[in-house]
């Protein structure tokens, strides 16, 4: 989440600093002292040992909130000694920029230089989701400023496997796929000369399918399993090069998940994943779960003899779906946002781990010959890298499975995904995996408002600003709960986050889906906003459903929770879903 009063006053600094920053060095005239190196007992090497190039996709990220500016500032204050390492940023993608140095108009490669960030090239209006201005800046970056070992982060938004990484403002929000950035990595020549570290300051991104991918072309992955805060990765990180410039990409990764961790805290309510990958090992994770699921898939062979009604849970297709809605889920939202379809590699296996013991098991040991290290808050045991699992997004299948078909991923697993797919798609009698009660509210002859939802029955319910808002559980670490409210904020679909921790809920801020990307952070709610919120509804003469939208309200302050007493001539009910996802209603 943005800090209001963070925000602001970072932001206000970053202005300063990068006015400053662009303009030239005071002339041998003034009298200025020379500026002194931190670490002065290292002995000057020829050229510095890293070459690290930043992707930074601005997005809405900047033109809302100045988030990139922020980063910016970051690593101009992080002290790094341009002696060990070139650090070459590409600005674009964004309708602003939150500081008067950077142009909204151009794509612009700046060079970090001893706190200084200075105009190395103008590449001039392109488009950031394109693997061609990937392919460009990486190849401007090597040839220009050769180095011993190279490092690329990606910075913004970002989707899994499905989706990928990042969208340009200026070009109908472009983004790059898995397949742009392979060909953007060959024509390159990385496959002859690998990335040291391939970074993703972006959600989502810490994929096996990614993995993959990028082990042709890169040593080392660091990414997030799930959503990241807006502020992202702490770059201060960078100033750790002086005192080992020649480390490797394993310990600069380490720096970097525990910089991320520190910066937010152990008691931070935000949902925090890093890992650090060892992509020479990251094959044999692939074909560990493509045996998984043969011998998944035989499971199914098992169920297709057989009546499903007359099958107990524990065996056949049911069986695998049931685990499948148990496994940690990443980049989940309110029923109206729930298509990332993202899993933990290792929560899948263990969910698996009574059916297929030594199938799960080989893919739980390929896990941790890969993953070499890996911190989170998550309140279950994360692994350190997921894949795409559908589920949730369903009602997409057939295009979700059309993608990650081209991926060229393990053959057996991505048939299972297709089988999978296919009885999820079956209404049959299937077993109920979760039941919530419900508060629904009368409208007219049957039919009926959902406006409360909660795992244990209750009397009260939720209202923001005075509106009821159903919340529905999406995540969970340590120290809070993440619930999603469907809504409409300023004419665009969204998703009201709100935490509870410390028996206090909070608005968070709202967080909205840019094509299949997945945001990065929560936008802020401020007032003169326009909110209105989303409700079910359903007519339980007819069985129709819909989801009808409240009057919209101006936002005054902040939105504030409140809970209050369900009426007495409200009904109560069920809300039941069952283990291929679909969800029923009953009205007591």
């Amino acid at each position: 989440m943005v800090n209001r009063k963070y925000a602001f006053f970072v932001t206000l600094a970053v202005l300063i600093m990068l006015i400053i920053t662009v303009e030239p060095p005071p002339s041998p005239e003034q009298d200025v002292p020379p500026r002194q190196s931190r670490h002065q007992g290292i002995s000057k090497v020829d050229a510095p040992v890293y070459t690290i190039m930043v992707y930074m996709n601005g997005s809405d990220l900047e033109s809302d909130f100045g988030l990139a500016t922020d980063d910016l500032a970051e690593m101009l204050d992080s002290g790094l000694d341009s002696r060990y390492a070139n650090v070459l940023i590409l600005t674009g993608g964004t309708k602003r920029w939150m500081n008067d140095a950077i142009p909204e108009n151009e794509c612009i490669i700046w060079q970090l230089s001893d706190g200084w960030l200075d105009e190395v090239d103008n590449l001039g209006k392109i488009n950031m989701g394109n693997p061609d201005t990937l392919r460009d800046f990486m190849l401007f970056c090597i040839e220009n400023y050769p180095a011993e070992k190279y490092g690329l982060i990606m910075w913004d938004h970002g989707g899994g496997s499905i989706a990928g990484f990042g969208h340009d403002e200026k070009f109908n929000n472009s983004s790059l796929t898995l397949p742009d950035m392979r060909q953007a990595f060959e024509e390159v020549g990385l496959r002859d000369n690998k990335l040291e570290f391939l970074g993703f300051d972006a959600c989502l991104m810490a994929t096996v399918e990614m993995a993959v991918l990028a082990a042709d072309y890169a040593r080392v992955l660091v990414a997030s399993e799930d959503l990241e805060p807006g502020e992202g990765w702490d770059y201060h990180f960078l100033g750790m090069l002086n005192d080992n410039p020649h480390m490797d990409g394993f310990e600069l990764g380490e720096i970097i998940v525990d910089t991320f961790m520190d910066f937010y805290g152990e008691n931070s309510d935000e949902i925090l994943t890093l890992s650090v990958v060892n992509l020479e090992h990251v094959r044999p994770v692939m074909d560990a779960m493509g045996a998984l699921m043969t011998a998944a898939l035989d499971e199914m062979e098992f169920t297709c003899c057989r009546n499903l009604a007359s099958l107990p849970d524990t065996r056949g297709f049911h069986a695998l779906a049931k685990r499948r809605g148990l496994t940690k889920t990443f980049g989940e939202g309110s029923p109206r946002d729930n298509y990332a379809d993202m899993v933990d590699i290792g929560d899948m296996a263990v969910q698996l781990q009574d059916l297929f013991p030594r199938e799960a098991e080989a893919v739980l040991q390929a896990l941790q010959n890969c993953v070499v290290y890996n911190r989170h808050n998550s309140d279950v045991e994360l692994w350190g890298l997921s894949t795409f699992y559908i589920y949730g997004g369903k009602s997409m299948g057939m295009e979700s499975l059309e993608i990650y078909s081209e991926l060229g991923m393990d053959d057996y697993y991505t048939q299972y995904l297709h089988e999978f797919f296919q009885g999820l798609k079956s209404r049959g009698n299937a077993p109920v995996i979760r039941r919530e009660f419900v508060a629904w509210q009368p409208r007219t002859d049957n039919v009926y408002r959902m406006v409360g939802l909660c795992e244990r029955e209750n009397t009260r319910f939720a209202k923001i600003n005075g509106y009821p808002a159903v919340l529905y559980p999406i995540a969970a670490t340590e120290n809070a709960r993440k619930y999603a409210t469907p809504a409409n904020i300023n004419n665009r679909e969204v998703d009201i986050i709100v935490s509870f921790s410390d028996n206090t809920y909070k608005v968070l801020g709202s967080r909205n889906r840019i094509e299949n990307v997945f945001q990065k952070g929560h936008d802020l709610i401020l007032p003169g906003d326009e909110v209105g919120i989303y409700y079910f509804e359903k007519n339980f003469s007819t069985a129709a459903e819909t989801w009808v939208m409240s009057e919209k309200f101006t936002v005054q302050d902040n939105l504030q929770i409140v809970w209050e007493t369900v009426p007495l001539e409200y009904k109560r009910g069920y809300r039941r879903t069952d283990v291929c996802n679909n969800v029923s209603y009953m009205l007591q």
